[in-house]
């Protein structure tokens, strides 16, 4: 009976699982070692930059990225991610996992950096004003030797609130202990942003500085909540222990399974690393791409689309290559995006059968 509810839940499960969207940020790079990997530039000296294993704040025995000072004030550890292309009109959501030892000698950094196509900052504070250097937060932690998740929020380009919604909080309690002290949002020429978070200004070589989960997602209700975070991807119920229940021929699990892995990124219920095979698979959707036949959608022409291929390699909207090898793709959207771009491509090929039929009636 077991094992009919457990291929009963996973099959739900994998049902559940098409509603997640993928962290921008890939940390299986982090390999053993020290100085940069892919993804993950490094942020001073290489041998102020190492990876090693160590407890990171659910309790599990993981790959931490350690900031190592010299003596010498300046950069000391952590890193500057990759660019990766961005919607300017939508929100962002930055975090990653930060815990001090020893003493607070140096500052904590958490920041990003966005651009436009030709390279040049597109970061703006709430009010509308440039601001090339974006951090979310920087300073001291409430405590040392004790992990804290940093958040912080980049708005769209119409964003037109005023109120900070990042800040810091207890990885014990789940409670914000400080507020950031910026939102931002994109200029209209955004295209790329990065995540980035460092220890500077560190002259104590006794201390310590550990990093650890860093997220970008959109924010669209498919990103983890901040609670889920902070809960752990193995946490998902008040008792802390997962159940089987079941009612008629129905089993349902409230647990995380992880199949040829021991864990389960956070947002996600099953996670497989291996083949999946299946015969039938449904995807739910909310909304499907009839809209691009309302008189009102805003067809691109075919010009527009050739200077967006030319300059970004790939069709609006699609995400690249790189970002695919990155982060793979969820089918839903991904099967919502491609019959966009068939229903588009059906209303050019219309208007040009039509300017063919009247070319013809013009020489008749």
């Amino acid at each position: 009976m077991k094992m009919k509810s457990a291929c009963l839940a996973v099959a739900m499960i994998i049902s559940m699982t098409t509603f997640a969207q993928n962290n921008f940020l890939d940390t299986s790079t982090w390999t053993l070692g020290t100085g940069s990997v892919l993804g993950f530039n490094k942020n001073g000296d290489t041998s102020e930059n190492v990876r090693e294993m160590g407890i990171n704040p659910h309790g599990e025995n993981t790959v931490l990225w350690k900031a190592v000072p010299d003596a010498v004030s300046g950069p000391d550890g952590g890193w500057n991610g990759s660019y990766y292309d961005i919607d300017h009109t939508k929100t962002y959501r930055f975090t990653v996992w930060v815990k001090k030892t020893n003493s607070t000698n140096g500052t904590t950094y958490f920041g990003l950096y966005s651009r436009d196509a030709g390279g040049s900052h597109s970061t703006l504070k709430l009010d509308g004003t440039a601001k090339s250097n974006a951090y979310f937060w920087s300073g001291d932690l409430p405590q040392l030797d004790k992990w804290y998740l940093l958040v912080g929020f980049v708005h769209g380009s119409s964003y037109m609130g005023t109120s900070t919604t990042g800040g810091i909080y207890d990885g014990d309690t789940g409670v914000k202990v400080l507020n950031a002290n910026l939102d931002f949002k994109f200029s209209t020429a955004a295209a790329r942003l990065l995540h980035r978070t460092y220890l500077f200004y560190n002259t104590n070589t006794d201390n310590r500085q550990f990093f650890w989960g860093p997220t970008i997602y959109e924010v669209n209700n498919l990103e983890p909540t901040i609670q889920e975070l902070i809960d752990g991807p193995n946490n998902n119920n008040n008792s802390g222990t997962s159940v089987w229940t079941e009612n008629g021929d129905t089993a349902s699990y409230d647990g995380f399974v992880a199949v040829g892995t021991t864990s389960v990124p956070a947002g996600y219920q099953l996670a497989v690393e291996g083949k999946v095979r299946a015969r039938e698979m449904r995807v739910d959707q909310d909304t499907w791409p009839d809209y691009v036949f309302n008189k009102e959608y805003d067809l691109s022409s075919l010009k527009e689309l050739k200077i967006h291929i030319q300059e970004k390699g790939h069709l609006p909207k699609i995400p690249s290559a790189k970002e695919v090898e990155a982060h793979g793709i969820e089918l839903g959207e991904m099967n919502k995006l491609l019959l966009e771009k068939i229903e588009e491509l059906t209303l050019h090929l219309i208007q040009l059968s039509e300017e063919v039929d009247q070319l013809k009636e013009d020489l008749n």
